[in-house]
């Protein structure tokens, strides 16, 4: 009797443990399961199960956040489908390296010359359209500018 209780209550142990373990679920199906250390507008920032390593996922590569201690599932970005170049005002344009971070880095979509007139924010301009057709031709949700080692401004694709 005491080894069917002890086994009841290790099995029962095992399961609550592995109920703590909060799991991302990326935009591309794969799952990290982890500890969630802490979530700001666009990044997520997350130690895998058995480490204390911290890593870095842009909200953007994720869909949701299941959190082990409560069960809370939290949306944290909808999936951006591109098809073709009539797509292109869906894609995004980000300027911070970590809003890619678990992206699928693509081409160089443009140069200091291409991006002469680049303004930030300014989402009407005629660069920042053709960047995103092109981008949007090549299948890529996400476009990434920013600055080389020369201190010139660069565009890449980034996609899920």
């Amino acid at each position: 009797m005491k080894k069917i209780i002890l086994l009841l209550t290790l099995v029962f142990g095992f399961n609550l443990a592995s109920a703590q373990v909060d799991v991302i679920k990326k935009q591309v199906g794969e799952t990290l399961k982890g500890k969630i250390v802490s979530v700001d507008d666009n990044v997520i920032v997350f130690t895998y199960q058995g480490q204390n390593v911290e890593y870095t996922i842009a909200k953007n590569a994720v869909e949701k956040i299941t959190y082990g201690n409560t069960g809370q599932v939290v949306q944290t970005s909808n999936k951006i489908v591109i098809t073709g170049e009539a797509d292109w005002q869906k894609v995004q344009i980000v300027e911070n390296v970590n809003h890619t971070a678990g992206l699928e880095v693509g081409v160089q979509l443009g140069t200091s010359a291409d991006l002469a007139n680049y303004q930030s924010g300014n989402g009407n301009s005629p660069v920042i359209k053709r960047l995103k057709m092109q981008a949007a031709k090549l299948g890529y949700q996400f476009i990434l500018v920013t600055t080389d080692a020369s201190s010139n401004r660069v565009a890449y694709g980034y996609k899920y």
